[in-house]
C-alpha cells in the first residue's frame, strides 16, 4: 500500500515536469497560468498523501510495537 502511494508521488512530479518543459518550449500567458494551477494542485495533493503515508506507517509501526511487547 506505501508502494502504491509513493508510486503515485513520483507520478505527480514528473506529470509536473513534463508540464514545465512543455510551458517553456512555448510558453503562453494562459500557458503559465494554467501551469501555476496545475502546479499549485499537484503540490497540495503530494502534501496531502505524504501526510496520510507519513499517518499509516505511524499506526502501522505503534501496531507492531505493540505486538512485540505483549507476552
Amino acid at each position: 500500500m506505501f508502494a502504491q502511494k509513493e508510486n503515485l508521488q513520483l507520478e505527480l512530479a514528473r506529470w509536473l515536469a513534463a508540464d514545465i518543459l512543455r510551458t517553456a518550449i512555448a510558453p503562453s500567458w494562459d500557458d503559465i497560468g494554467k501551469l501555476t494551477a496545475i502546479a499549485t494542485l499537484r503540490t497540495l495533493l503530494n502534501y496531502f498523501l505524504q501526510r496520510e503515508i507519513d499517518g499509516h506507517r505511524a499506526r502501522h509501526a505503534g501496531a507492531a510495537d505493540q505486538s512485540v511487547s505483549r507476552p
